[in-house]
């Protein structure tokens, strides 16, 4: 498996807008339930703290996304290569067995 298979680029692409599209998700869904809480935070004088809370778990969870996509490129061959590997060994076994893939 040669690590110039344009399948590898392909399958980073697709999982790094795969993870940008997560990171957008946690941030309107925290962003949103953030929005309609916010009463029960002010009559329970806690508005600040729920800020603070929210904040770090929105960047912690971006801050383990950026790492993970970043850990991938740099390996990218190696883990894409290996899923490119057992595919084509099913596509391959599918084809013996005479099932359409």
């Amino acid at each position: 498996m040669s690590h110039q298979d344009p399948r590898v680029g392909r399958m980073f692409r697709r999982d790094c807008m795969a993870a940008v599209g997560a990171v957008a998700a946690v941030w309107l869904i925290y962003g949103f339930t953030f929005w309609m809480m916010r009463p029960a935070f002010a009559a329970s004088d806690i508005t600040g703290l729920m800020i603070g809370l929210g904040v770090c778990v929105v960047f912690l969870n971006t801050a383990a996304v950026l790492a993970m996509v970043r850990h991938y490129g740099e390996d990218r061959a190696a883990i894409y290569g290996t899923d490119i590997y057992y595919l084509d060994r099913l596509r391959q076994a599918r084809r013996e067995q005479g099932v359409q893939p």
